[in-house]
């Protein structure tokens, strides 16, 4: 599986371009910024855009949205919609520094026990919420996008009203820490990690 990240916008937001190899098709989770390295880097490996991903319904994650659903206007918006008010939300708004956005509408409404597949690879939806109320990880045996969920050495935030910090943590106990310790964790912002490292040293976990 081809495994591209990007990192864009103000705050380093993390957007990856996955494409598989023998049907080219390929899937954008996270369109953080308006850049042209997500065209580019689409273009360079010769993909099929099938899918647009948010792991949550925050601002940093999803500014160059309107971007690229025009770029590739044949790919499906997935997203949990317990969401989509969230990019009209004042204090997040104001908080990042972004213009508002309408009410989103996923083309592919997600949540616990959703599938993706690209090509011969198949992904499952992890729901976690406690970042956000629709906050979704995406996982394929080896490797884990958690968003905002789980960090190298962190976890997301959950001081916003909507947040709840109980049911971040266990929910990543629960339902993250017990993948194999192998897997590969793609953040949405900094570096990666593994689901054994976190669990051994995490220190808000």
């Amino acid at each position: 599986m081809l495994n591209r990240k990007l990192r864009l916008g103000l705050l380093g937001t993390n957007c990856y371009i996955l494409g598989d190899e023998e049907s080219r098709e390929g899937l954008i989770i996270d369109p953080a910024a308006i850049s042209n390295s997500i065209p580019e880097t689409v273009t360079e490996h010769h993909l099929n855009v099938k899918y647009i991903l948010l792991t949550h319904g925050h601002l940093d994650h999803l500014a160059g949205l309107e971007y690229v659903r025009k770029l590739y206007p044949g790919a499906k918006l997935c997203f949990n919609p317990s969401d989509s008010h969230l990019s009209e939300n004042i204090e997040l708004v104001s908080y990042l520094g972004m213009p508002a956005l309408p009410n989103l509408v996923p083309d592919i409404p997600l949540d616990e026990g959703s599938t993706l597949e690209l090509g011969k690879t198949r992904f499952s939806v992890i729901s976690i919420p406690g970042h956000t109320p629709g906050g979704i990880c995406l996982y394929t045996p080896g490797y884990l996008f958690s968003g905002d969920t789980l960090f190298n050495s962190g976890i997301g935030r959950s001081d916003f009203e909507e947040s709840d910090t109980e049911a971040l943590r266990q929910n990543i106990i629960n339902r993250l820490l017990s993948l194999p310790p192998e897997t590969l964790v793609f953040p949405g912002h900094g570096r990666e990690t593994t689901i054994g490292r976190e669990k051994a040293g995490n220190p808000f976990i």
